[in-house]
């Protein structure tokens, strides 16, 4: 981002992202894991997103893929990937590299857990002068060598990037669906995480080809699926689906945030080099 002009706000570059980034050594690994390098990897390959699902433990927030842990290491007793873990390799990063900026998207994944208690435990660990403490989109210059904190859930300090679940199997004309981040704000979402592999890369493409660069809108553009059984197998359909990204006939346009599984760092230049 060095070199991107500091008042262009965040919602017109294109921007790299990885779909739930912290699942590198995550249990029952064949179904849940959809990264092969850990979070501190991802941003040197040059992803800017991160998403990032959170649950409650005791007073604490570790990291899951619906019900598995994501775990430090790949050994089977490993203790649970925390979000001091993650917050710690991404203010490392910032430090080293202060004309970045990274979106910590974060999503409930436990729908039982207290809402309040994990806002709380949240906001307490993002101090207020190394994120930007506002709901609105930015521009780079605010937020370079910050964390832009985005949510699933309403939160005071935070982008609001809610939007209905998009499982269902029904194939759609237009796959993506626009969503309010605020009264003047909003974002358009493609995250249709159960299409076979080839109806996914239609919808891919869809929101690739139309994509228009705005100030105050988003686009998400999820390219991970587990297709239409009851079992889905990530890394078999990101292989296909990443090799059709990298063949993809890139322009120098805005492609908003594309966020990928089993993400690598050629991949991620494809994309940021469209800026």
């Amino acid at each position: 981002m060095e070199n991107i002009s500091g008042d262009t706000k965040l919602s017109a570059l294109s921007i790299p992202g990885t779909h739930d980034s912290a699942t590198q050594y995550v249990n029952l690994s064949p179904i849940f894991q959809c990264q092969d390098t850990d979070i501190q990897t991802q941003l040197e390959n040059v992803y800017r997103y991160l998403d990032i699902r959170l649950v409650l433990k005791n007073d604490n927030l570790i990291l899951k893929h619906n019900f598995a842990k994501c775990r430090k290491d790949k050994s089977i007793f490993s203790t649970s990937l925390t979000l001091d873990d993650v917050l710690n390799d991404i203010y490392t990063f910032l430090d080293q590299n202060p004309s970045e900026t990274v979106i910590f998207c974060v999503k409930k994944e436990n729908s039982k857990d207290d809402l309040n208690k994990v806002k709380s435990i949240l906001n307490s660990k993002i101090p207020t002068d190394s994120f930007l403490p506002s709901i609105r989109i930015p521009t780079l210059d605010e937020v370079r060598c910050k964390i832009v904190l985005a949510t699933r859930f309403e939160n005071d300090y935070s982008l609001y990037l809610n939007w209905q679940e998009q499982g269902d199997h029904t194939i759609l004309d237009v796959p993506h669906k626009k969503e309010d981040m605020n009264v003047s704000e909003s974002f358009f979402v493609q995250d249709r995480y159960n299409y076979d592999v080839e109806d996914k890369m239609q919808a891919i493409e869809y929101c690739l080809e139309n994509s228009m660069s705005n100030d105050s809108t988003f686009h998400l553009n999820f390219t991970s699926t587990s297709g239409k059984g009851k079992v889905g197998f990530p890394k078999k359909y990101a292989k296909k689906i990443n090799n059709y990204l990298m063949e993809y006939d890139w322009q120098k346009k805005y492609y908003g945030i594309l966020i990928v599984d089993f993400a690598d760092q050629e991949l991620a230049h494809k994309i940021y080099l469209t800026n």
